[in-house]
């Protein structure tokens, strides 16, 4: 690793994330509420924002020298029932699927081609950032369980700025808990996996599920 780990270090890199997402939705004035209603609001708010994150984090974890710890797991928990966590979560995002609407969707086909490729750049950049480089930064200054509750944390607080664009106060503490409990999910996953591959693919799988609601 070029840069020792820290979660200070970690922070920055998070917080660089959020500057670069956030600008294209304040020049693009889009309100949270809003952001999956139209082909055009997903390809601006989630297809062009996300997508210049994860342009953003590939070359801030390039500099790190971050890649392999933030993807590979060093220190593998045992499966067995723990694998029940992302079962859940995974069979919550297929019942969503389940009782989508389809036939409701204006425009179904760009939608949906839009929303996938969106939710992918969701899925690899949220997860970079708080089950990748909000870890290895982690375990650079503190315990793991500390770890487990900073990463989580981190997955919360990021959605917090979305009271800025529109989302009432109520909603944003219900989606910052709900995320923080998911994030401990996602933590659990990429411990028995022992790759944050799975916790990529799962993520993306879960957020379409949402958004295609």
């Amino acid at each position: 690793m070029r840069v020792k780990p820290s979660a200070l270090t970690a922070l920055l890199a998070i917080f660089g994330y959020l500057v670069v997402v956030f600008s294209v939705w304040v020049i693009s004035d889009l309100n949270y509420d809003e952001v999956g209603d139209t082909v055009a609001n997903v390809r601006t708010g989630i297809v062009l924002a996300i997508g210049l994150g994860v342009v953003y984090l590939v070359v801030v974890t390039t500099v790190l020298g971050w890649w392999k710890p933030a993807i590979h797991e060093p220190r593998r928990v045992g499966g067995g029932w723990m694998w029940s966590v992302p079962v859940l979560l995974l069979l919550g995002a297929l019942i969503n699927l389940a009782t989508t609407k389809w036939g409701e969707i204006d425009h179904v086909g760009a939608y949906v081609g839009w929303l996938a490729l969106g939710t992918v750049f969701v899925g690899f950049s949220e997860e970079l950032l708080t089950r990748g480089l909000a870890i290895v930064g982690g375990r650079g200054s503190m315990h793991e369980r500390w770890v487990w509750a900073f990463s989580s944390a981190i997955f919360g607080l990021i959605h917090a700025p979305n009271l800025l664009f529109g989302q009432s106060g109520v909603e944003t503490a219900k989606q910052v808990v709900f995320a923080f409990g998911v994030g401990m999910t996602y933590y659990v996953t990429r411990r028995i996996s022992g790759t944050l591959l799975v916790t990529m693919v799962l993520h993306t799988l879960w957020d379409f599920s949402l958004f295609i609601q």
